[in-house]
């Protein structure tokens, strides 16, 4: 049984047509999981309890009685989301405490018919995007026999999806933290609009900027998730999907990696003779990348400081000093300048969507440089975030999807953005993109 290279859904068909059964999708998961565990990236595996729900989704399955179209698909989440009976630990190894209830997504999920099959490692208190975790431990990204950077926050995420250790999981992004992984690792990814998930129960970097999303090597997987977990109305969706923005080369905040740029270079050629009309994005005048970045970075820092520096002053408590050092510089940020920077969202978010009145949809690239080698200082990946952080103070949603790999076989992604709320029509672009480049990742060969 090879259950590798195949949606989610597709798997779930199986399951329905009684042609293979949860227990033995389970099984398969918890095997490939313990057979690699090399790659580092799981956090806690529910191995017991997993067994116990999937026999009880067989009995329902048997019965007609699927919970939905996902019914026995195994899932794995994010280490700051809360699991009744398990430490949340969010990258750190100090924190302790047992959650007493699972928080609403993971509610919602099994509610599904999700089969909870562990939680995955991430950066500590999801406070950087390289994916390095010297305290836990950092997963391995599954292209490289190196230990190459597997991205952050949601490392553990996306490495278990490339690896094909799960074929869905949860992950977040606060700056970043869904897009860079997942195009550092070759597979799709989407971060939502906020409150698009319900996401009480969860430790919090920043509340204002946190959000919820799924990973998956399938894009159809996503769509039809979302469509499940999401609090909105599908609208009337376009008719017309030929038109999008792209980002100019001469706007890009940061130069792009020589290979990176010549990938960037032929998807746009690709995209053309595919039939789609690409329209050179004008950045509005208060549009500045790295203004924008910084404002998303105060309001990262002031708010981790409020849930976390009490921790991070604390010299007894074990943290990574370059997490440390990230949570404390939240001190120095006034209440006033916060408030501000918080008040004045809505009048950017309202600048942005005014500057894709045309084309509702802007394509742009996710990180400028392939994985590399990661350092003590956090480095390597300083100019990363500067081609998603601003769309996190923009509350845009954005699907990461790859478009290709390096000369030695390491992946890139690209990301697709759009105005706050414009979630479902983002993902029907996004779908015709794909449908007609036919991307179709692979798992990595580990």
């Amino acid at each position: 049984m090879n259950l590798l290279n195949i949606s989610a859904l597709d798997i779930a068909r199986m399951i329905a047509r009684k042609e293979i059964t949860v227990v033995e999708v389970v099984e398969f998961y918890i095997h490939r999981i313990k057979k690699y565990e090399n790659l580092d990236c799981i956090s806690v595996l529910f191995e017991t309890e997993a067994r116990e729900h999937a026999k009880q989704l067989d009995k329902l399955n048997i019965a007609t009685k699927r919970l939905s179209q996902f019914h026995g698909i195994p899932i794995l989440l994010k280490d700051n989301l809360d699991v009744k009976g398990y430490v949340t630990k969010a990258g750190t190894v100090y924190l302790d405490q047992i959650a007493q209830e699972s928080c609403a997504l993971v509610r919602q999920l099994e509610s599904l018919g999700f089969v909870i099959l562990g939680k995955v490692k991430m950066t500590e208190l999801a406070f950087g995007l390289s994916g390095q975790n010297p305290m836990q431990g950092t997963p391995h990204n599954p292209w490289s026999k190196q230990q190459l950077a597997p991205g952050g926050s949601s490392s553990g995420a996306s490495v278990a999806v490339a690896a094909g250790l799960c074929p869905l999981s949860i992950g977040g992004d606060t700056g970043g933290s869904i897009r860079t992984p997942t195009a550092l690792n070759g597979i799709f990814g989407f971060k939502p609009s906020s409150n698009r998930f319900v996401a009480t129960g969860a430790v919090p970097l920043s509340k204002t900027l946190d959000t919820f999303g799924p990973i998956a090597l399938r894009s159809e997987d996503i769509f039809e998730l979302y469509a499940l977990l999401s609090n909105t109305q599908i609208p009337q969706f376009r008719s017309n999907l030929n038109k999008l923005y792209y980002l100019a080369e001469e706007d890009f905040p940061y130069p792009l990696d020589d290979e990176v740029l010549d990938l960037w270079k032929k998807l746009l050629t690709q995209l053309t003779a595919s039939g789609f009309v690409l329209k050179k994005w004008k950045p509005p005048t208060e549009f500045n990348f790295e203004a924008l970045s910084d404002r998303t970075s105060m309001i990262i820092a002031y708010e981790s400081y409020l849930y976390h520096g009490k921790d991070a002053e604390n010299v007894h408590t074990k943290m990574w000093e370059v997490v440390r050092e990230r949570v404390l510089r939240g001190k120095n940020i006034s209440l006033e300048n916060y408030q501000e920077v918080v008040a004045q969202r809505g009048s950017f978010e309202q600048i942005f969507e005014q500057s894709l009145i045309e084309e509702e949809s802007l394509l742009l690239p996710v990180s400028p440089i392939f994985a590399v080698k990661l350092d003590a200082q956090d480095k390597n990946f300083a100019h990363v975030g500067d081609y998603t952080r601003p769309f996190n103070y923009l509350d845009s949603p954005c699907f990461s999807f790859p478009i290709g790999s390096s000369s030695t076989n390491l992946p890139v992604g690209v990301q697709l953005v759009s105005y706050r709320g414009n979630d479902h029509l983002l993902l029907e672009q996004a779908q015709a993109i794909i449908s007609r480049l036919n991307i179709k990742p692979e798992v990595a060969d580990i």
